[in-house]
């Protein structure tokens, strides 16, 4: 795929939650809801706590599914993006970049003392997109 068009990046800039996706050390699937964060170009920023299954499936694989959907009842409005991403552990710089953002829109997590544990930047490396280039030619037509 070639690079994310800025209509998809601002879906995806836009999300409070998505869910990713990675392999158990066994071969078992396992997701997780996570508060996503996007540097507006190609890699989402995630905390997740480090003694988990997703821990332990990105530190086995480093391959991570990121989905991002909305729903509608009526499925002609359904939206949705896909990126398939391989996952560093951020530290330094990065990491305080990556929180400074993730503090900015979700403010709510200073009322917890949520404070850095595995930070992830996720990379993307390919995607997919269903109804979000299409509601935007749509909306620009009208």
């Amino acid at each position: 795929m070639g690079p994310i068009p800025e209509a998809v990046k601002e879906f995806v800039r836009e999300a409070r939650v998505c869910r990713i996706a990675t392999v158990r050390p066994n071969g078992e699937p396992h997701a997780i809801p996570v508060c996503p964060v996007f540097d507006g170009e190609a890699t989402v920023y995630v905390d997740i706590g480090d003694k988990y299954a997703s821990a332990q499936g990105v530190q086995a694989n480093g391959k991570v599914a990121v989905l991002i959907d909305y729903y509608e009842d009526n499925w002609a409005l359904l939206k949705g993006v896909l990126l398939r991403c391989t996952a560093e552990l951020i530290e330094g710089e990065e990491r305080d970049r990556a929180w400074a953002l993730i503090r900015e829109k979700f403010p709510q997590y200073s009322t917890v003392g949520w404070e850095p544990r595995l930070t992830l930047a996720l990379r993307v490396d390919d995607w997919r997109q269903w109804g979000i280039i299409q509601a935007t030619r749509a909306t620009e037509a009208s």
